[in-house]
């Protein structure tokens, strides 16, 4: 298994359905901009960028190479999954932004607040796995 932080669409929309399906609160560091229809995390590299909020939980290699990177474009080239440490020091995959942040773009921001939200990864129990 891996473990795989969600910021956006992709993570879970309140904290009470974190829990119920097997989240964790945590952090990366980057620069968070808010594109609209969706999210944009960058600079998860540089250490002085303040820490962005979201979820982590495990999930299977397949799920990311499969509909995870399908649903974040990786094929497309509009983002692409890396491997960072949270602030708890958990090692986890997170999908940058690979394109140039527009100007139009809002941020950065601590988390991203939209009620938008994808459900990807089955809730624990399910054995499909995605749904």
């Amino acid at each position: 298994m891996h473990l795989f932080f969600a910021y956006g669409t992709l993570a879970p929309e309140t904290s009470d359905v974190a829990s119920l399906e097997g989240w964790m609160a945590d952090a990366v560091r980057g620069r968070l901009y808010d594109l609209g229809a969706y999210p944009a995390l960058v600079d998860h590299d540089d250490q002085d960028a303040d820490w962005v909020e979201g979820y982590v939980r495990p999930i299977s290699l397949d799920q990311l190479t499969g509909s995870l990177d399908s649903y974040e474009g990786v094929g497309e080239g509009l983002y692409r999954r890396v491997q960072a440490t949270t602030r708890a020091g958990r090692q986890v995959w997170v999908y940058v932004y690979a394109r140039p942040v527009p100007p139009s773009a809002i941020g950065p921001l601590p988390r991203w607040n939209s009620t938008k939200r994808v459900r990807l990864i089955a809730p624990p129990g399910n054995q499909q796995g995605v749904l």
